[in-house]
């Protein structure tokens, strides 16, 4: 989990009523900012530093990709975890800046897995989840997030709630019409299944193009999925 950037094109819920439909929110003080944000995406400066960085980054990529499982056609970049550590990111981000980082949060992790996999050739999208943990875990991530503020006039997004938080992972369209959910902060692929309690995921929502199916679910362009 993490922290996420700003978008220009920005998906914004003004009608509070969508808690209705997610009633377990009502106890998360930011919970209108998780469900009015967008997937992150890291910017671009009008210049060279920037192309250069991408670059950079698009060809390491495909150095790792050669000790990385082929699963269903793709490569998971695992290997993200190796070269950042999970930790505070003030946004926005440029490439430039980004490839100088030791820690990136979440946003960043899930952006560059979409880099990544659409450079193979697969569709991946923005998305999001709400995930349950104890209230001892996350008043530790509080804390850990406001110790590790970069100290900038930039924006740390307040995903951690009392007993729920806000997550970026990555949905990539494996084969025609058919969806796979991709924690690149973990390096993990999510199972299209309910389950309780800790760290079990809540709800999520894909900046798709069109509907997937994903397991027995659907998923629907831009509309929260509650899972548990």
């Amino acid at each position: 989990m993490a922290l996420v950037g700003v978008d220009s094109k920005r998906f914004e819920v003004r009608d509070s009523s969508i808690l209705q439909q997610m009633p377990w929110l009502t106890q998360e003080t930011h919970a209108l900012r998780w469900m009015d944000h967008c997937g992150s995406e890291i910017t671009h400066h009008d210049g060279r530093c920037c192309v250069e960085a991408r670059e950079w980054f698009l060809g390491w990529a495909r150095s790792m990709e050669a000790a990385s499982l082929v699963e269903g056609g793709m490569r998971a970049p695992t290997w993200l975890s190796d070269r950042f550590e999970w930790g505070p990111s003030a946004w926005p981000i440029p490439w430039c800046e980004l490839i100088e980082q030791k820690v990136i949060d979440c946003g960043v992790f899930a952006a560059l897995a979409r880099e990544v996999f659409l450079a193979q050739g697969t569709p991946a999208f923005p998305a999001q989840a709400v995930i349950r943990y104890s209230d001892r875990c996350t008043r530790h991530w509080q804390q850990y997030w406001k110790e590790g503020d970069p100290g900038t006039s930039r924006e740390l997004f307040p995903w951690v709630g009392s007993e729920l938080v806000y997550h970026e992972i990555c949905v990539v369209e494996s084969k025609p019409g058919v969806a796979r959910f991709y924690d690149s902060t973990w390096g993990n692929w999510y199972i299209p299944q309910s389950r309780l309690g800790y760290g079990s995921l809540v709800a999520l929502r894909a900046f798709c193009s069109e509907d997937l199916q994903w397991g027995k679910y659907q998923i629907r362009p831009l509309e929260w999925l509650v899972i548990s």
